[in-house]
């Protein structure tokens, strides 16, 4: 039987082999290995900087290299959780959603960080000095317990101010529907990320505060699917996490090449723009994306089921992967080229 499964394993290589030669490309071993290999089902829940991993993966053909046939779809936050929690997307760069889901019954793991504080900037009208100054005053999210609301909350009460009583907060939909929001005048503030941070200033908004730089921690964006994938499908994950912290080391070690594949996927070759988003994230990408009890704890504490104050955070991430990526020397070694 075994030596039945090789033959057909030769077979299909050599037919794949065949396909290019026919199309007059000649395929890479990891080409071949790939198409023979485990697959996964990729999600992506936005069009910012946060994205760049499984953005550059995908397009520089690392899921590739590392013998990962890989499918990589964009789906806005609440769709894309959905999409993995059902089955018709199997792993993805989410938000906090993945702990949202998982209070309510869902299997979903986290396990590999990307951004473990918020990366937002404050805008608002030019009479708000400071956060304190938004006492009686309107505070423009995207939606309820997205990233912006969870976000809100926190500083408001990090500054003394209590959330809905102190400070009314608006939810605008999206981020250009919030930018609209406080131009309009029926917000005095609101957290955004660049490029739209490159609208507020045009529109004469002023930056209030970089709450990048406070450093809070929360599960921003990182890498999440189930553990039923993980049951079935281990080899599929660990070929991503290898596809996916390769694409951190791009990242962190060219900027030229990052910023490109950013353009693509963000639609833009604004150099400002880009050089603005990379700058912002960079120091965000961990070499070794672990996942944190302290982030992982803040989204508890924010959670609105009632079961997120017995859940423990150890119960929500799998820091296995990446941690046999580490004592392998494979993270390392992206370093010593």
């Amino acid at each position: 039987m075994e030596a039945t499964m090789q033959r057909r394993k030769i077979l299909s290589a050599l037919l794949i082999g065949a396909v290019f030669m026919i199309a007059g490309q000649l395929p890479s071993m990891s080409q071949i290995c790939a198409a023979d290999g485990p697959s996964l089902r990729g999600v992506y829940n936005a069009l910012g900087g946060t994205m760049s991993p499984a953005w550059i993966a995908q397009d520089l053909g690392l899921f590739t290299k590392h013998g990962l046939q890989h499918s990589l779809n964009y789906l806005a936050a609440t769709t894309a959780i959905q999409a993995i929690v059902g089955g018709t997307e199997e792993i993805g760069l989410v938000g906090n959603q993945g702990i949202d889901v998982a209070l309510e019954g869902a299997d979903t793991v986290y396990v590999a960080n990307t951004a473990s504080r918020f990366i937002f900037h404050l805008y608002g009208d030019p009479a708000i000095k400071t956060v304190a100054d938004l006492k009686g005053k309107v505070l423009a999210a995207t939606q309820p317990a997205a990233s912006t609301d969870y976000a809100s909350r926190i500083l408001l009460k990090k500054y003394g101010l209590v959330p809905d009583k102190d400070v009314k907060i608006l939810y605008a939909g999206s981020s250009p529907a919030l930018l609209t929001t406080l131009k309009s005048g029926n917000a005095a503030a609101g957290l955004m990320s660049a490029p739209i941070t490159f609208q507020a200033q045009e529109l004469g908004l002023k930056h209030i505060l970089n709450v990048t730089e406070l450093n809070i921690p929360f599960i921003f964006v990182s890498v999440v699917t189930t553990r039923n994938v993980i049951q079935q499908k281990p080899d599929a994950v660990i070929r991503y996490l290898r596809g996916y912290t390769e694409a951190i080391s791009v990242i962190r070690r060219d900027k030229e090449t990052a910023m490109k594949v950013m353009g693509k996927f963000m639609k833009t070759d604004n150099r400002q723009i880009l050089e603005a988003v990379y700058e912002e994230h960079l120091p965000v990408f961990q070499r070794v994306p672990l996942m944190t009890k302290e982030a992982v704890q803040a989204v508890l504490d924010v959670a609105k089921s009632p079961r997120a104050q017995q859940a423990k955070p150890e119960d929500f991430y799998d820091n296995s992967f990446i941690q046999k990526l580490e004592v392998s020397g494979f993270i390392n070694s992206l370093y010593a080229r």
